[in-house]
């Protein structure tokens, strides 16, 4: 490969696995493209099993073409280590907007967080649908948050970070196998070590949405510790929504919240088409030309393409061979982070800090610290940044627990939390174990009545490239791509029209009274 197609321009973000660079993606005749650059941390790339598998899995993600996947262009090597070179979103994460609602006083409208929540389904039922010599790309995201759900200044939903998803549970100190996701927005059975699913990735999407209607999180308090919060997500049901949200959208982001996998949504499917009739039935604007608006009245901070890192450039400066390549790390952090996290790793019965190496030349230098406060936090989601915990997959039952809170309790009051690039454990050195109650089969679900919705009903799927078309079904307007609805049409051929700005007005049919889906690739 040659190194020069890549520039780096300066350093976004660090975690346990990997570093984020913004860059240059360069090509003949001068052309130069932004993109997002994530390379392995050098002592990871070391680890033969680590690289294989990084590459294995990051060479299925480019199989992953879809408007709601933030995509990976190109996987490959430097003398540095392995590297995914991915689309840059001219937007934000939606962590960011989050706090700027916040900070405002404001809070998504019900309409948009179902909108934002069909987006994200979209984007992973093609993940789970899509294949790659006859075996499945992903089973599940396995770290869905809100820094990894993406939203562009045009109002478009991409979720990010499928690339190295069936990787992340393999760091220093960890064997292959085990699962690594935020815990605040980890499910129940993942708290527990069992492997994640796409049931464990719509509970995290539960909680993303809760947060956009509730500006808290479902489980948390003010100050909670993280064993705590972990606790709470295991053993506890959510708090109830404000009651200002609308009773659909509130059964359905609450079914998601179920804390037996069996009482979610049985498909993907099934909880996109349960937002898409609240859509239908608010008769709001839901698209992303709505979402687009409601965010520039937030006043979110700039975009990386808005800030003043060149994109490109046209003058004999860019093309001198003393810019920086993927080779070349020589820029400096635009904001300071913690050189390398401390983990918490959490195995069936027991926590305890793990440091790993240190840190490589090209990473970051300087402290990023704040006190653990749910409501005031610089990262930009409801919650705190927050480290990946590495779960050991649960091969034994839990010991006894009665000696687990007496542990416990007896070490929390000696334990010093502070925020860095993830949680920190101030504990002096070493590894210290710390015995967990509560991380063993539940002792009880969440007495809740869930309406499981119509049984044996047909659907109609309709989804177009570019999205957001208005959607005409037999001459009356039914919301905008993609959409999923009920197919309730009389057993004959339904017409239906798609309308878009700017482009050609599609039309076509579909069988009513049967499960129907059209995929439009619309003309300009």
């Amino acid at each position: 490969m040659n190194e020069s197609r890549y520039r780096l321009v300066r350093p976004l973000a660090m975690g346990g696995m990997a570093e984020l660079f913004l860059g240059i993606a360069r090509g003949a005749e001068g052309f130069e493209k932004p993109v997002a650059i994530k390379r392995l941390l050098p002592h990871l790339a070391r680890e033969p099993s680590v690289a294989k598998m990084f590459l294995n899995e990051a060479r299925l993600s480019t199989h992953l073409q879809h408007q709601n996947i933030a995509s990976v262009y190109d996987v490959g090597t430097s003398a540095e280590g392995l590297y995914l070179v991915m689309e840059l979103v001219n937007g934000w994460d939606l962590g960011v907007l989050m706090r700027h609602a916040r900070q405002r006083g404001a809070r998504f409208p019900p309409p948009l967080v179902a909108f934002i929540g069909t987006q994200v389904l979209a984007g992973l039922v093609h993940a789970y649908r899509r294949q790659h010599e006859g075996r499945p790309v992903l089973t599940a995201h396995r770290d869905l948050s809100p820094s990894n759900v993406l939203i562009s200044r045009e109002g478009e939903v991409k979720v990010a970070d499928f690339g190295i998803a069936r990787v992340e549970g393999v760091s220093n100190g960890t064997e292959p196998g085990t699962f690594k996701g935020k815990m605040p927005y980890s499910s129940p059975e993942t708290l527990q070590g069992e492997p994640a699913t796409a049931l464990s990735d719509q509970f995290s999407l539960g909680i993303v949405l809760y947060e956009l209607l509730a500006g808290r999180h479902p489980f948390a308090r003010d100050s909670m510790e993280p064993l705590a919060l972990a606790f709470a997500i295991s053993q506890q049901a959510p708090a109830p929504l404000p009651d200002d949200v609308p009773a659909p959208l509130r059964a359905a982001v609450m079914r998601a919240l179920a804390h037996a996998d069996h009482d979610r949504f049985s498909r993907p499917e099934e909880m996109a088409e349960a937002l898409a009739r609240y859509i239908a039935q608010s008769g709001e604007p839901t698209h992303s030309q709505a979402l687009a608006a409601f965010i520039s009245r937030l006043a979110p901070p700039p975009t990386l393409l808005d800030q003043d890192t060149p994109t490109v450039q046209h003058d004999e400066r860019t093309r001198t061979s003393d810019r920086p390549s993927l080779s070349v790390p020589s820029v400096e952090p635009s904001f300071e982070l913690r050189p390398a996290e401390e983990w918490l790793e959490v195995s069936p019965t027991a926590v305890r800090t793990a440091i790993p190496p240190p840190p490589t030349p090209s990473a970051f230098k300087g402290e990023y610290e704040t006190t653990f406060d749910w409501s005031t936090q610089p990262d930009g989601s409801a919650f705190p940044p927050q480290p990946e915990l590495e779960l050991q997959q649960r091969s034994s039952p839990s010991q006894d627990d009665s000696h687990s809170t007496r542990e416990t309790s007896a070490l929390r009051g000696r334990l010093g939390l502070a925020l860095g690039a993830g949680l920190l454990l101030l504990l002096g050195s070493g590894a210290v174990w710390l015995a967990v109650p509560g991380v063993r089969p539940l002792l009880s679900r969440m007495n809740r009545t869930v309406d499981p919705g119509p049984q044996q009903v047909f659907t109609l799927s309709i989804s177009s490239e570019p999205s957001g078309a208005t959607v005409f079904v037999d001459g009356t307007e039914v919301g905008t791509t993609p959409l999923f609805v009920d197919n309730l049409y009389p057993a004959q051929d339904i017409p239906v029209r798609l309308t878009l700005k700017g482009y050609k007005p599609w039309k076509g049919s579909f069988k009513g009274g049967e499960t129907a889906t059209l995929q439009v690739r619309l003309k300009r």
